[in-house]
C-alpha cells in the first residue's frame, strides 16, 4: 500500500512540475511579438554608423546606436501606426524574394550590413558588403535617417 501510494504522488509532483513547465514556456513566447525585420551594421575605418534595429510584429521597434549616430544606446519604444507603416515601406520597397543571400566586392573598409526580413510568409536573411541592388544599396542610411528624425526627433 505504502509504495502504491508513493508512486501516485512522484507521479502527482512530476505531472505538476511539466504543467508548470508547459505553463511557464507558453506565457514567456506569448509576451514576445515576431520580429519582422532586423539590420544591424559593422564599423569601418571613417565615420560609418554602427547600429543593431529590430521592428516587431507589435510596432515596438528596439535600436541599439553602437557609434556615429545620433542617437546612443540602446532605446526601446512602440512605433505609432503612421511611423509603422512609413518603416515597413521602406522595408518592403526591396523585393526580398528575389534577392540573393549575400552582395560582396573586392572594396576594403566597407560596413557589413546584415538584414532579416520575416514577413508575409517570406523569411530572408541578406548580408551586404559594397555590392548588391539599389532596392537595398542605401536601406541601411533610409532607416538610420528615419529612425533618428522621426522616431527619436534627432
Amino acid at each position: 500500500m505504502n509504495i502504491m501510494k508513493y508512486n501516485f504522488y512522484s507521479f502527482a509532483l512530476v505531472l505538476l512540475f511539466l504543467m508548470s513547465c508547459k505553463t511557464s514556456s507558453s506565457s514567456t513566447s506569448a509576451q514576445k511579438a515576431e520580429e519582422i525585420f532586423s539590420l544591424n551594421t559593422t564599423s569601418c575605418m571613417g565615420p560609418c554608423p554602427v547600429f543593431e534595429l529590430s521592428l516587431y510584429g507589435d510596432k515596438s521597434l528596439v535600436f541599439n546606436g553602437k557609434e556615429n549616430t545620433e542617437v546612443s544606446g540602446k532605446h526601446e519604444v512602440v512605433l505609432t501606426d503612421e511611423q509603422f507603416e512609413a518603416l515597413l515601406g521602406i522595408i518592403e520597397s526591396a523585393d526580398w524574394l528575389s534577392l540573393d543571400n549575400e552582395y560582396k566586392t573586392n572594396m576594403m573598409d566597407l560596413p557589413t550590413q546584415k538584414f532579416t526580413y520575416n514577413r508575409k510568409g517570406i523569411s530572408k536573411n541578406v548580408s551586404r558588403y559594397g555590392a548588391g541592388p539599389e532596392s537595398i544599396a542605401n536601406m541601411s542610411d533610409t532607416i538610420l535617417t528615419f529612425v533618428q528624425e522621426q522616431v527619436f526627433n534627432k
